[in-house]
């Protein structure tokens, strides 16, 4: 009789970024693309939130104050939908707020723009990939 083997998930880790800055946006996504993660982009949460009720994501990079659906609210219905997804959220300015998110445990990691995108990825790609595996 043949042990089992464990079953591998090869699956890229997915990340979907959203910021309401282009700039910002394809910047990201080329440094997650780069450590071989699948990029999802929204410029908005409306879109953001479409996005992750379509595609299996196992990371959410956003900024706090986008039009519309703001980040601490993608944030709060990610967390209420899917709580093993992991959340970050960049902002420029609202320190409190992201503050705020943390310690309610809406967000998992917290970066203040502008930031080192190295120091992001090298922070997040890991996560993705551990909740990719799960």
């Amino acid at each position: 009789m043949m042990a089992s083997q464990p079953i591998r998930n090869d699956r890229a880790p997915s990340v979907l970024i959203a910021d309401d800055d282009v700039l910002i946006l394809e910047l990201l996504s080329e440094g997650f693309e780069i450590h071989g993660c699948r990029v999802f982009k929204a410029e908005n949460g409306v879109d953001a939130w479409a996005v992750f009720n379509r595609e299996s994501i196992d990371l959410v990079l956003t900024d706090i104050r986008m039009p519309g659906l703001d980040g601490a609210q993608l944030s709060h219905r990610i967390r209420k939908r899917s709580p093993m997804v992991k959340i970050a959220v960049m902002t420029g300015g609202d320190a409190d707020a992201a503050t705020d998110l943390l310690k309610a445990g809406t967000a998992d990691y917290y970066f203040q723009k502008p930031f080192n995108l190295i120091g992001v990825c090298s922070c997040l790609v890991p996560e993705a990939k551990s909740v990719c595996s799960q």
